[in-house]
């Protein structure tokens, strides 16, 4: 049984490279013909999109044991929906140039046209296009593994090699704890717990790099088979970017792009289902984006 979910895990993690595959090949090319503030503008929609993700499904109860042990293995999906609003933004002149409208060009997300735009002097300039993204998933493998003093430990982990050149590696690895709360007021009428975790999230070999950090408290109460939990906390994300330009003999070779760290208060509202050995669960989540998550586990 071990065997057949580590399986359905390393799928989990393969549905991940996979959504980020294909575009990771044509990104950088489409990165290296924009100046840093307009990449800035280009991949805006995904520092909400991975902020979201990224810190989602990582707890579903606020059940944690005193002692003994305890452990889940499973995968988690989130997701979330892009709005209209994130497919252009408006580009900044790159040095030396002056167009002769202002536009709106395609996000990392928008359409898939590139937008060529003469200034002065007949000078023009293309600005790619996106990928088309309507709808951003992430899919992770976790484990929980418990409990020393009320406390348990949360891995998430996926290290791959692509196999391409273009694609280089992908790696996601988080790790965290949840604390009881309830164990120090015995009348409480529901499970409280705190928990954290931090995550790394890099494409290539230093294409795209992000950390992530969540922290919060979950409540929940079970009925039968049933879990309701509810939880508030906060997240926070940063980016960093470094390609090399393609079109712009003006600007340096190697480009750095650091975005500014996020913080967002994230709420949850979940239900979660404990049969036998198996755990599912399914949640609203509202932070820096909208998104839901659902997820499946087994353990004790």
């Amino acid at each position: 049984m071990i065997r057949r979910w580590m399986c359905r895990l390393a799928m989990a993690g393969a549905l991940l490279a996979a959504l980020w595959g294909t575009a990771a090949a044509q990104l950088e090319p489409n990165l290296g013909a924009l100046t840093d503030e307009n990449a800035q503008g280009y991949l805006n929609p995904l520092t909400g999109a991975l902020s979201t993700t990224m810190n989602s499904a990582v707890f579903q109860t606020g059940r944690v044991p005193r002692t003994g042990f305890n452990f889940e293995i499973g995968a988690r999906v989130m997701g979330i929906t892009f709005d209209d609003a994130d497919r252009t933004y408006t580009p900044t002149n790159p040095p030396g140039y002056e167009d002769s409208e202002k536009v709106k060009v395609s996000t990392v997300i928008g359409d898939t046209k590139s937008v060529s735009v003469v200034g002065n002097a007949t000078q023009q300039i293309t600005y790619p296009g996106g990928f088309d993204i309507e709808n951003f998933t992430v899919a992770v493998p976790q484990i929980t593994i418990g409990s020393v003093a009320g406390t348990r430990a949360v891995v998430r982990f996926i290290s791959l090699d692509l196999g391409d050149t273009d694609l280089g590696s992908f790696k996601l690895f988080g790790i965290g704890a949840q604390h009881s709360i309830s164990q120090y007021f015995p009348n409480l009428p529901v499970d409280i717990a705190v928990g954290g975790i931090y995550q790394s999230f890099n494409i290539g070999d230093d294409l795209v790099k992000t950390n992530a950090f969540h922290v919060g408290v979950i409540g929940s109460k079970r009925y039968g088979v049933l879990e309701p939990y509810v939880g508030i906390g906060l997240d926070s994300f940063g980016m960093d970017v470094k390609y090399d330009t393609n079109s712009n003999p003006d600007v340096e070779d190697n480009i750095e792009v650091k975005f500014d760290n996020e913080t967002n208060q994230h709420m949850t509202l979940g239900l979660r289902a404990n049969v036998a050995f198996l755990m599912a669960h399914a949640e609203l989540d509202m932070a820096a984006e909208t998104g839901v998550a659902v997820g499946l586990s087994f353990g004790k």
